[in-house]
């Protein structure tokens, strides 16, 4: 026992001054000791960039129907493979496919690696004809510069457009008719009803009833035979050329039905339609059905 005391007593001895030194080395610095915390779960490393507000400005811009400043955030190689102006018309025709009113989103997922992230997110469409639905996708993103760039893709709208899928509605039936309107004595200033468009072909008129063909097409129009043939004074011959003289109800028609079916060139062809008693009163209160110019088609397909 004497011979392992001095042993004991120098561990001691050793033990105690490990701890003064490592006191005092603590005590006389001020700079702690710091530990690497890593990432939580789908965050991006330190130093990158959330791949989530890349998303969301995406979105926004979507949102907003600005395709310029979404196309400004593909990747490079997203750009080689698609035009701005074909970029444009894709989300424009989807708009107007599916008579969309709005969208809305909602960041669902992030997953993140060193130069790539994936994030999930869900988009709300509302449309004027299908009501309110929703679709749940994905966003493949790509590091470039030290920022977030998105690889394009069909499915960035739907999953359901992936490969040659493309979107359309169909749609049946028709859309509600215009109120019919009335005077305060119940008579109909404009209404649904049957009506007959009137027109002439010029050249199958057959020269003993042409008095007879100007007679009537006067009577109906207020226009004289003169004015009539000024109409179609510069037609080709010979090339079936149709004149348009106008619509009339089927009340007026009817009495004259006969006489009209009987004489060539006439063209006497009914439809249902929004009628206007007396060519229209009260324009300014009224209003009138017309055409859509064409350059208001898709104006009207996104309004349903």
């Amino acid at each position: 026992m004497s011979k392992q005391y001095p042993i004991h007593r120098f561990l001691t001895c050793v033990l105690a001054l490990v701890l003064l030194v490592a006191t005092g080395c603590a005590a006389g610095t001020s700079t702690p000791l710091v530990t690497p915390t890593p990432s939580a779960p789908g965050m991006p490393p330190p130093g990158v960039p959330d791949p989530r507000e890349t998303t969301r400005a995406y979105l926004d811009a979507w949102q907003a129907e600005d395709y310029p400043s979404m196309y400004g955030m593909l990747t490079s190689i997203s750009q080689d493979a698609i035009t701005p102006e074909e970029f444009s018309d894709h989300y424009q025709g989807i708009s107007t496919e599916a008579a969309l009113k709005s969208i809305d989103y909602e960041i669902l997922s992030a997953l993140t690696n060193p130069d790539t992230a994936q994030v999930g997110y869900r988009v709300f469409f509302d449309s004027a004809l299908a009501g309110e639905f929703r679709s749940d996708t994905l966003m493949n993103l790509t590091l470039e510069d030290g920022q977030w760039r998105v690889q394009w893709d069909d499915t960035l709208v739907m999953p359901q457009l992936k490969g040659s899928n493309y979107l359309s509605m169909v749609r049946q039936g028709y859309a509600p008719a215009r109120a019919n309107i009335y005077d305060r004595n119940g008579h109909a200033l404009a209404a649904q009803g049957n009506a007959v468009a009137l027109g002439l072909y010029p050249d199958q008129i057959d020269p003993a009833q042409a008095d007879l063909v100007f007679a009537q097409l006067s009577e109906l129009t207020g226009m004289t035979p003169e004015a009539i043939q000024s109409l179609y004074a510069n037609f080709p011959a010979g090339q079936g050329w149709y004149l348009p003289l106008g619509e009339f109800s089927t009340e007026v028609i009817s009495p004259r039905l006969d006489v009209l079916e009987g004489l060539s060139g006439i063209e006497v062809k009914p439809y249902k339609s929004r009628y206007y008693v007396e060519g229209g009163l009260a324009p300014h209160i009224l209003g009138y059905m017309g055409a859509i110019p064409p350059d208001e088609v898709e104006n009207y397909m996104r309004l349903g």
